[in-house]
């Protein structure tokens, strides 16, 4: 199971509860007071020394994968940057609104996942399909 790094207070909150350890029990076991854990289980100050101790006091272990971003083909970025402009142009708003709007409504999204279909089209097939898209996502320029 993958669980993101704002969920680790609350799998050591859900692990805590399963073991039946207070927060004052568990702030015992790692050095640190019952407001630390409260801290640590909202997901605040989190560090990598202190979630490894909290971790190691409940017999949990952690694993990290990190993962290289893929590379965006050059030509992706100059039609995405491209299509924005021609959105913002069909739709009368700044290029900047554009962008903030087509990022937001998963736009920006589907150029980039549809990019070997969309930029055979015409901008303003591009924009028409980019202002559905946003619309299907809970956006509102027609």
């Amino acid at each position: 199971m993958r669980d993101r790094i704002e969920n680790i207070g609350l799998m050591i909150r859900n692990e805590r509860l399963r073991k039946g350890l207070t927060q004052e029990e568990l702030g015992e076991r790692v050095g640190v007071g019952k407001a630390q854990i409260s801290k640590i289980e909202s997901g605040k100050g989190l560090t990598i020394k202190t979630v490894t101790k909290v971790l190691d006091a409940l017999g949990m272990s952690v694993s990290v994968v990190l993962q290289n971003a893929q590379a965006v083909d050059k030509n992706v970025i100059a039609y995405v940057i491209a299509a924005i402009s021609e959105f913002a142009k069909a739709h009368h708003i700044s290029v900047r609104e554009a962008n903030n709007y087509l990022i937001r409504f998963k736009g920006i999204d589907f150029l980039t996942e549809h990019y070997d279909a969309e930029h055979l089209l015409s901008f303003d097939d591009s924009v028409q399909d980019l202002t559905q898209v946003c619309l299907n996502n809970g956006g509102g320029i027609q």
